[in-house]
């Protein structure tokens, strides 16, 4: 992304799990879509990402291919995640955030927050 200087201005991804597109409504661990959004200047979407499940049940371990597809973003938002995967995620400088609901609605909070 450029400014108008020229400069280039880093962008500051974060990625929501969700179905529809609407709504944050997957669990971390069963989330097939992250819809990604810029967050540098307003809440602009960027892209769509696919991914198999992680977890076909009790989940413990191998999100390494999760986090090697989310790791250029600052937070992610789901609306569960067990500790094991929130964990991991975190230890890998990853923002983690529990929160079901329209991922415009959960915008609008991230904005006026500042939370990334």
């Amino acid at each position: 992304m450029e400014t108008e200087n020229g400069n280039t201005k880093k962008q500051t991804l974060v990625a929501f799990a969700s179905l529809d597109g609407l709504n944050v409504d997957s669990h971390f661990g069963h989330a097939q879509y992250w819809y990604i959004y810029d967050f540098s200047n307003d809440a602009e979407f960027v892209e769509i990402r696919k991914m198999p499940p992680v977890c076909g049940g009790a989940c413990s371990g191998n999100f390494e291919s999760a986090y090697n597809l989310l790791k250029d973003c600052a937070a992610l938002f789901v609306a569960k995640i067990g500790q094991p995967a929130a964990a991991y995620m975190i230890s890998h400088s990853l923002k983690v955030y529990e929160a079901a609901g329209s991922i415009d609605k959960i915008a609008q909070a991230i904005k006026e927050q500042n939370i990334v």
